[in-house]
């Protein structure tokens, strides 16, 4: 088994409350990973600590053998975690080719700060990895397309080859809730998409409130429930998992009452 992903007791408070207490798990190279629980649980804190939005109070995150605990955002994703998240990033005044056009641009201070004196030119290879990506995610009919003109799901599918184009390239994908607001279509889009790139070796960690979704997809499957991991294990594990049930049922209960 090689680790792609190491999270090791984080924990997290805001004041008084503890968003994240002592979470620990591990995502395999090649695997895709779910991440789930009731509202509240702690599932995205997770994500904004391990991807440097957030500073834990304890514990640990590597990647592939590197710690990369409390690094910057942008030094995250420079060590290679791409991340999307509920609300897309894209820019929808910008066609679909320019929005992936500036995700495959160094986004290193220095080096642009350096472009601005020896300006950089714009390679052949940059202009054939745009459409391969386009290619890839099928928008290549939209390239020039402004992005905020586009149904939600194509906004989904450019968002996603958006961060195909990182540099360097990512080794992990940690995706917040990527099939919330699209159709059955365009998630069973999304998943070959995901299927395609995991047969290049891609990883994945994904948020979602789709259950089906998640158990027919994942690998493995973590569960957190006041911020605690409740549960960890393949699919079939967490569906017979008591405490799984338990947290799901009562938080639904709750919200009826």
């Amino acid at each position: 088994m090689t680790v792609s992903l190491g999270v090791e007791g984080l924990t997290k408070s805001f004041g008084g409350l503890v968003a994240v207490s002592d979470v620990s798990f591990q995502v395999e190279e090649r695997s895709i990973t779910g991440l789930i629980g009731p509202n509240g649980s702690g599932k995205t804190v997770t994500f904004d600590c391990i991807t440097g939005f957030y500073t834990p109070d304890a514990g640990r995150v590597v990647l592939r053998g590197q710690d990369i605990t409390a690094l910057r955002p942008d030094a995250v994703a420079r060590r290679g975690i791409a991340r999307s998240f509920q609300i897309t990033g894209v820019f929808p005044r910008l066609s679909v080719r320019e929005n992936l056009a500036f995700a495959v641009q160094d986004k290193d201070l220095g080096v642009n700060l350096r472009a601005l004196v020896t300006p950089a030119t714009w390679t052949s290879d940059a202009d054939r990895e745009i459409d391969a990506a386009l290619d890839f995610v099928d928008l290549a009919g939209v390239r020039d397309e402004a992005v905020g003109n586009l149904p939600y799901g194509q906004q989904r599918l450019v968002e996603f080859g958006a961060l195909m184009l990182m540099r360097p390239p990512p080794a992990l994908y940690m995706l917040d809730e990527p099939f919330s607001g699209l159709t059955q279509g365009e998630i069973a889009k999304y998943l070959d998409l995901m299927s395609r790139m995991r047969g290049r070796g891609t990883t994945f960690l994904i948020v979602e409130h789709n259950m089906r979704v998640i158990m027919n997809v994942c690998d493995v499957v973590v569960v957190l429930d006041g911020g605690k991991k409740i549960a960890h294990g393949t699919p079939a594990d967490i569906q017979a998992d008591a405490r799984v049930i338990e947290a799901y049922l009562g938080h639904a209960g709750a919200a009826r009452g």
